[in-house]
């Protein structure tokens, strides 16, 4: 990708993770930027999706405010998401079967759940919490991790297929989706 087009495309996908994530920050749980980064990610690469994911992570701090914890836990996490979900993508090079819409779904609700789970470590570690605090705070995000983890597989199931398609041809990409066994006219047999 030409450097242009490549500052261009992860400015405007940082912009509309930012405005997937404030049009729905109002309600507890609820998220799509899962479904709409890991889409990105597969269709556009590693590169892209660290820039978008770092680029995120930073951004979003002038929106929702700058606190370390969050700061942290943003660019360690979408990171990491993004260098996994971008190779996803080159090792599946446009392929989209049952098997791989399964793993993506699966894959993508785990990295929810680890997103809570590196929060539960991270704040108490940076806000020297005791053990007693980190526990309560632990326990206490766990009915939030339910209910995100619930949302993502769900919006993943939902939207993955469909904004694959799209930032695929934003991309200049075609994926092969194979989710029906192609039948021959019966009556050529």
């Amino acid at each position: 990708m030409r450097a242009t087009k490549f500052i261009t495309v992860t400015a405007l996908f940082t912009a509309l993770l930012i405005g997937v994530q404030f049009a729905l920050s109002g309600v507890g749980g609820v998220e799509l930027v899962t479904v709409v980064f890991l889409s990105f990610c597969l269709c556009f690469g590693v590169k892209a999706g660290v820039t978008v994911g770092v680029s995120f992570s930073l951004i979003r701090c002038f929106i929702f405010g700058f606190y370390p914890s969050v700061v942290v836990l943003y660019l360690v996490y979408y990171t990491l998401f993004g260098l996994f979900f971008g190779f996803l993508g080159v090792k599946f090079a446009g392929r989209i079967t049952p098997a791989f819409y399964f793993t993506v779904v699966i894959t993508a609700t785990a990295f929810t759940a680890f997103f809570t789970l590196l929060d539960d470590l991270i704040t108490p570690l940076m806000y020297g919490f005791n053990l007693k605090s980190m526990k309560a705070y632990f326990y206490a995000s766990l009915p939030f991790m339910l209910t995100q983890c619930i949302c993502a597989a769900v919006s993943v199931a939902a939207l993955f297929v469909p904004l694959v398609k799209v930032f695929s041809m934003a991309a200049g990409k075609s994926f092969e989706i194979k989710f029906r066994k192609s039948y021959k006219n019966e009556s050529d047999s």
